[in-house]
């Protein structure tokens, strides 16, 4: 009789689920289900928290990497694909590292010094800056890309980036200024440019580009490069100064970033990528058609971000800052 009460109380709570908890909280004071048996955590949120921090400690680490250490700690088996989890669910997530210049700690003083000085400065102001730098242009292929893991918001972080010298490989090489709305000559680059190819740029291109586009006593802006720096082209510099020509803007070292050509150079490369020239000519004439059909919206658009880009460096105190976010 009572297994037939039992097997009907069980039938019933299958149709009826509100009677099993009911029951439930007759049995245990709650509505709460009991403990019930399983497989054991693979790891505990102590070892989910070491792992955290030893990915932390190390961006480049990848899961396989973590895994064995974290065994190696804990004496555990835990598998790649549960190291994998863990870490998402921390918020560590596997990404394609940023290229950033390396920022010593005396370039960082230098660089929130500059941000500091121009982060007030006007519309007109920022017109009046004639914008240089040279870049180089592959034909094929494209630099290898790291993998780091981290959160959101780190992608400035400094263990997430990969550091990069200014200048990598490439088969053109061009000098370029823009000023205002406008942009300034393009010309190319044939082998090394030394301190004389460079003082040859500077009186057939960039003086007149400067006077052309924004008149006398234009500003001018260049990078801290050996060949820019050099006495034969800081005397010829000066001496422009000195004709109230120009007016030279001291730029703090390895500041790419700032510089609002290369995010030209970066448009141009994409434009590139999709005609794929065959060959160094047909790269520089595609170069050449890119920067000619420049729009001067575009333009406009890199000049109002420059006090923002001010305020990220600022922000940062001197570091890196995210592209997107300013």
């Amino acid at each position: 009789m009572g297994d037939r009460q039992g097997t009907l109380l069980n039938w019933w709570e299958l149709v009826n689920p509100v009677s099993k908890t009911v029951r439930r909280f007759k049995e245990n004071g709650n509505f709460k289900n009991l403990p019930r048996s399983g497989r054991p955590k693979a790891a505990s949120e102590l070892e989910k928290k070491m792992l955290a921090r030893m990915s932390e400690a190390d961006r480049t680490k990848t899961a396989p990497d973590l895994q064995s250490e974290l065994n190696l700690a804990t004496n555990k088996n835990i598998s790649v694909s549960t190291t994998q989890r863990i870490l998402r669910d921390k918020g560590l997530m596997g990404r394609i590292s940023a290229r950033k210049p390396l920022l010593r700690p005396a370039n960082k003083v230098k660089r929130l010094q500059w941000a500091k000085e121009h982060v007030r400065w006007t519309p007109a102001q920022w017109e009046r800056v004639l914008w240089t730098d040279e870049s180089k242009f592959e034909l094929f292929g494209s630099k290898r890309r790291v993998y780091v893991r981290r959160r959101i918001g780190e992608r400035m972080n400094e263990k997430c980036v990969t550091k990069t010298p200014k200048h990598g490989g490439g088969s053109v090489m061009v000098w370029g200024c823009f000023a205002g709305e406008i942009v300034g000559d393009l010309v190319q680059i044939e082998g090394n440019l030394n301190k004389e190819g460079y003082h040859r740029i500077l009186s057939r291109h960039a003086l007149p580009s400067g006077r052309r586009l924004v008149g006398e006593d234009f500003v001018f802006q260049q990078d801290n490069h050996p060949k820019h720096t050099s006495k034969l082209c800081q005397n010829y510099l000066k001496k422009k100064m000195e004709q109230t020509i120009l007016s030279i803007m001291m730029w703090p070292p390895q500041c790419p970033d700032l510089n609002p050509i290369e995010l030209l150079w970066d448009e141009l490369d994409r434009a590139l990528r999709k005609l794929r020239p065959k060959n160094k000519k047909e790269l520089f004439n595609a170069i050449l058609t890119a920067w000619k059909s420049i729009k001067r919206e575009t333009l406009k658009i890199l000049l109002h971000r420059m006090p923002r880009a001010c305020k990220a460096v600022i922000k940062s105190r001197g570091g890196y800052f995210e592209e997107s976010k300013i």
